[in-house]
This record gives C-alpha cells, structure tokens and sequence, in this order.
C-alpha cells in the first residue's frame, strides 16, 4: 500500500480520544492480562477507513470526507479500489446533489471513475441491465429536478450518467 494511502486512513481512523484518567492503583493480585491481539491489517484498515468515510460523507454530507475517498481512489488499487466504487456508488445514492457537484467543481477528480464503476457494477448484477439502466437515467433526471439543479449542472450530470453502463463490466 503506497505511504500516501496509510496516512491518510491513519488520518481518517484516528480520533481524539481522550486519557483514561490513572488513579494510581494497580491491577488486582492475581489478575492476568489476556494475550495482545495482534494489530489490524492493512487491508482491515483500509475498508474501515472507506467505510467511515462513506458514512461520513453520505449522513453528514462532508465534502472532506469526499475529498479523502477521492485521494485515496488515487492511490488505490485492486480490493481498494473495489471498494471505493462501492463507497462512490452508495454515496451517489444517499447524497445526489452534494456528489454530483463535488465532481463537477472538481473535473479531475479520480473519485469520479469510482462512481462511474460503482454504478455500472450495481446494474451489472440485475437481471434486465437495460431496464436497471433506463431506471438510473430516469431516477437521476427527478432528482435533478427536485433538486434544481442548474443548466451547467444538467449537462454535466447528462455527461456523467452516459458513462455509467454495465456492459463495460463484461
């Protein structure tokens, strides 16, 4: 995993926590610590990390946590990547308007790939992908509407949603 990569999932893990406070007793007589699990993997680091950042981004609408996912799916590669599409893709769903506009502000994003890939993969597994295509194109288009996005916006979500397609998965 390239150093770019662990740093910024250590950066996204990592929480001010505070110190449990020591009251200067010591442990029981007796008492004995269990064996110290081992660290987590790489790979469990990571997938937490794209998970957290997938929350973060879709319930609390950070634009942060988007340019992380977006930083990391620059650096990434095999399961990482994998997963970030997924994380795109889910993130699309549950925050349209704030997705689609960070890819528009930002044109050469690499998270925009991870969208493009995550979407085709979700109708790539349906039984009619023409018919889960048509519905994507169409439910995009309401939620444009409800959204209002703007004449720019409409171009730029009808540019997108032609990339996404299925079939390129074969």
């Amino acid at each position: 995993m390239k150093p770019i990569l662990t740093v910024l999932l250590l950066l996204a893990l990592v929480g001010c926590q505070p110190e449990k406070p020591t009251t200067g007793s010591q442990e029981p007589a007796g008492s004995v610590a269990g064996p110290v699990p081992p660290p987590p993997s790489d790979d469990s680091l990571a997938l937490a990390g794209i998970y957290q950042l997938q929350q973060q981004a879709a319930g609390e609408r950070s634009v942060g946590a988007l340019q992380l996912l977006d930083s990391m799916r620059c650096q990434s590669d095999g399961f990482v990547t994998e997963a970030l599409d997924e994380a795109a893709a889910e993130v699309w769903n549950r925050q349209f308007t704030l997705t689609l506009r960070y890819l528009e502000q930002h044109p050469k994003s690499c998270l925009r790939q991870s969208v493009v890939r995550g979407l085709s993969a979700a109708m790539f597994a349906a039984d009619d992908q023409t018919q889960a295509l048509a519905h994507f194109h169409q439910t995009s288009l309401d939620s444009a509407r409800r959204a209002g996005l703007s004449t720019p916006e409409m171009v730029f979500l009808h540019q997108l949603t032609a990339e996404v397609n299925p079939a390129r998965l074969d």
